[in-house]
């Protein structure tokens, strides 16, 4: 890990920024991803659009993502452990594996640099001071290079894995199957209740030829892209499983996500998508 350059009193301020972060973290991450995304707008595509959908704070003021949500307990903790990076590093891995599962690029976090400058100038206002902006930034940059390190060696892992590959590759659905299976939930007053929980199956498989696929692990997820209407969709799944060198992911009739109904209603035999390798 990158040693990191920055005075003791840029890391008191760093530490003291916790304190601000704590009750407009999320306001600041969704001022941030705004001017980011409408700075480089062909950056949309890389990111969840269940994840980037608006709601109102408690205060009836501000409007928030879940995404902003995972950056800004992101932004909080980096603040209170910078001086200790070791207590980031499982953040760091999870968030890691994510990025590249979707295929972002060292390239992207400058970017997402300047919008964080701009969103603490905006939500902090007399607060941010120039003492604090430039530690902020160079604080930013050291989590940036601590990113991209980290994704440099996963994607070379996943790579270098028998069966692995980089980026997107192409698959084909050849199956797709309905299940539906008995859940068994207890009630308040302890009476135990059947539901049928109804799931579509889709079994992927490679259509350039060469069918080695790596060894499935417990808790791996892949993200699928596909053209879904007029727009290009990335969005995560289980997997269920590799079996036969296929992959296996599931979804269930009741998810509400967009891209969900539209793969239950529109994904049929043929149909063909690109996925990027299994993470997580």
């Amino acid at each position: 890990m990158a040693t990191l350059n920055m005075t003791p009193a840029e890391i008191e301020l760093m530490q003291k920024s916790a304190n601000v972060l704590q009750g407009r973290g999320p306001v600041v991450a969704t001022k941030m991803y705004d001017h980011f995304f409408s700075t480089h707008p062909e950056l949309v595509v890389y990111f969840s659009a269940s994840f980037m959908g608006k709601k109102a704070e408690e205060d009836g003021k501000s409007e928030t993502t879940l995404m902003a949500k995972v950056m800004a307990h992101i932004l909080f903790q980096f603040c209170i452990h910078i001086d200790d990076l070791d207590k980031f590093k499982e953040d760091c891995k999870r968030v890691s594996a994510k990025h590249v599962s979707r295929g972002i690029k060292p390239e992207f976090y400058p970017y997402l640099g300047d919008a964080l400058i701009l969103a603490l100038k905006e939500v902090i206002g007399s607060e941010a001071t120039e003492e604090s902006l430039i530690a902020w930034r160079k604080a930013y940059d050291h989590i940036a290079s601590i990113f991209v390190e980290t994704e440099k060696e996963l994607t070379a892992e996943v790579r270098n894995q028998p069966g692995g590959w980089e980026g997107f590759r192409k698959f084909k659905v050849v199956s797709k199957e309905e299940e539906t299976v008995a859940n068994s939930m207890t009630t308040d007053s302890d009476d135990e209740l059947d539901e049928n929980e109804v799931k579509t199956v889709f079994t992927l498989e490679p259509v350039d030829g060469n069918k080695t696929l790596p060894v499935h692990k417990f808790g791996q997820y892949v993200c699928i892209r596909y053209k879904m209407k007029d727009a290009i969709t990335h969005t995560n799944y289980t997997l269920q499983s590799i079996t036969d060198n296929k992959l296996v992911i599931s979804i269930k009739h009741l998810d509400a996500a967009p891209t969900s109904k539209y793969m239950l209603e529109n994904w049929t035999i043929g149909f063909e998508v690109e996925t990027s390798p299994p993470v997580g």
